[in-house]
């Protein structure tokens, strides 16, 4: 019998293991990310002077096709294996092969489709396009109960060596065809050798290897429990996707292509610094249910964390776009700069969705977070409805003053029940809310002093570096000046203070 490495979790329950454990999680986690930050953001630097708008906006029509077959090939199952209690090998099994099924037909699927996607955007390059993409779901689903059984032993360290070398293979082997003159085609390159890598790494480092197919009773509850993960999904693909679908159908290759760059310019950081936070806080909490005060405490403390990392980022780049995006890009991506600036002004509100995403999976509402979603959905698409006529930055900027709907609502229904009371939760928030408003308003005045040397468009390195200073020590110094700001700092740096003198875990 192959051992079940499922089980190890299991002989880990007492609240100093499993701090202790996700502790170490996340400072591999974060050590990968911080380097797959690195090589990512220096690969759109690079892609965005070898390669067009219209490049990117070409393959940017394919994505959203890709993300909407890949919520049916993954089937929620992954989160299913990591929220349960208990599981067996047998039931890894029948999860494993129900993946790679699914992933075979939907292949398939795809691929057959692929003139249809083509005939829709009027774009005849995409189909060939569509059908190699098509192929990676087949390595998605060899892949995907490795890396959840992974997430579920909390082996953060095999996690994070794949997060980084996935992206860094990738990247050096789209450069190289960008550079080789393949256009576009780089960009399909990029996330073929992606797959391809993440699927090699999985099976070299994971312990488990699936039994052969057969009936598999347990399978059925969490095919339920991920029934609804994939109707949430579904509804989150229409609010998050259709801007891109529409834009790319309307606008054309060009402004879609400008839209891409300027969402990833802004969401790719949030999401490396949300993937593996969401895999230390979706392990830990589902570990400390039914001790509502040491689950509560936990909670906060990691969105404290992800809030202080996040915001003085996501300020900087809001404030800095117009100097910035030519900057990094390039003149010609000058069109992006407003656009970049009213994502990342919607991107604040970001932890808010986040975070109330650990709190549905980790106490299994799964049924609860599909109702909720759906009403941030609606304000989703009614925000791009509206700003839509103004092309790729008019849906940035509805993005950005429909934020606090989006994700507030969200926030509200994950602690409409549960040990996480909203009251809590905008406790934490309120002292970051000040000091955002302290330091934009900090910035907005140095903009608007005649500094000798920062003249617009004379040093943009200069006033970009004293913009980097300001949301940093700004936002600090406003966190210092509130009693609450200080509290949460304090409490960070005990934490980390005592994750430091932890004994390492096996």
């Amino acid at each position: 019998m192959v051992p079940n490495p499922a089980d190890q979790i299991e002989t880990a329950t007492d609240l100093g293991t499993l701090k202790r454990r996700s502790v170490h999680g996340a400072a591999w986690s974060f050590a990968a990310q911080a380097l797959r930050f690195i090589v990512q953001f220096g690969s759109q630097v690079v892609l965005a002077r070898l390669l067009t708008p219209g490049d990117f906006g070409l393959v940017a029509m394919v994505s959203p096709v890709l993300y909407f077959v890949q919520i049916f090939n993954e089937l929620g199952l992954s989160q299913a294996a990591i929220q349960r209690v208990r599981i067996t090998q047998q039931e890894l099994s029948g999860l494993f092969w129900i993946n790679l099924a699914v992933s075979c037909v939907l292949a398939i699927l795809l691929a057959c489709a692929s003139p249809l996607v083509a005939g829709f955007y009027g774009e005849p390059r995409l189909a060939p396009v569509c059908v190699c993409l098509a192929s990676l779901l087949i390595l998605s689903g060899l892949s995907a109960q490795q890396i959840a059984l992974m997430n579920r032993t909390m082996r953060f360290g095999s996690l994070a060596i794949i997060d980084f070398l996935c992206i860094a293979v990738a990247v050096v082997a789209g450069i190289w065809c960008a550079l080789s003159g393949l256009g576009y085609w780089s960009l399909v390159v990029m996330q073929a050798v992606n797959s391809l890598t993440i699927t090699v790494l999985a099976w070299s480092l994971s312990r488990w290897r699936p039994s052969g197919p057969g009936r598999t009773p347990g399978v059925l509850s969490m095919l339920r429990f991920g029934g609804h993960l994939t109707a949430y999904n579904l509804v989150t693909f229409a609010g998050t996707n259709l801007d891109s679908v529409l834009i790319g159908r309307l606008k054309g290759t060009f402004e879609l292509g400008l839209y891409d760059r300027a969402f990833r310019l802004v969401a790719a950081p949030i999401a490396q610094i949300g993937l593996p936070v969401a895999r230390i806080a979706d392990s830990l909490l589902a570990r400390l249910q039914g001790n509502d005060e040491q689950y509560c405490f936990a909670y906060l403390q990691i969105l404290e964390a992800l809030l202080l990392v996040t915001v003085p980022a996501v300020l900087f780049v809001a404030l800095s776009a117009q100097s910035l995006v030519p900057l990094l890009f390039g003149a010609h991506w000058s069109d992006a700069a407003p656009i970049v600036a009213w994502l990342a002004v919607a991107t604040l509100f970001a932890p808010l969705s986040i975070s109330s995403y650990w709190l549905f999976v980790s106490q299994g509402r799964a049924a609860q977070q599909l109702r909720y979603v759906g009403v941030k959905s609606i304000f989703q698409v009614i925000a791009l409805l509206i700003g839509l006529p103004q092309g790729a930055y008019g849906v940035a900027r509805s993005y950005a003053l429909f934020g606090i709907l989006v994700h507030g609502s969200l926030l509200w229904g994950a602690t409409s029940t549960g040990p996480v009371t909203l009251r809590r939760v905008a406790a934490v928030c309120l002292p970051f809310a000040v000091a955002a408003i302290a330091t934009a308003a900090m910035v907005t005045a140095s903009e608007a002093l005649p500094i000798p040397g920062l003249e617009p468009g004379a040093g943009q390195i200069g006033r970009l570096t004293l913009n980097a200073l300001l949301c940093l020590g700004g936002f600090g110094l406003a966190m210092v000046c509130q009693p609450q700001g200080r509290r949460i700092l304090v409490g960070l740096w005990a934490m980390r203070s005592n994750f430091r003198s932890m004994p390492a875990s096996e």
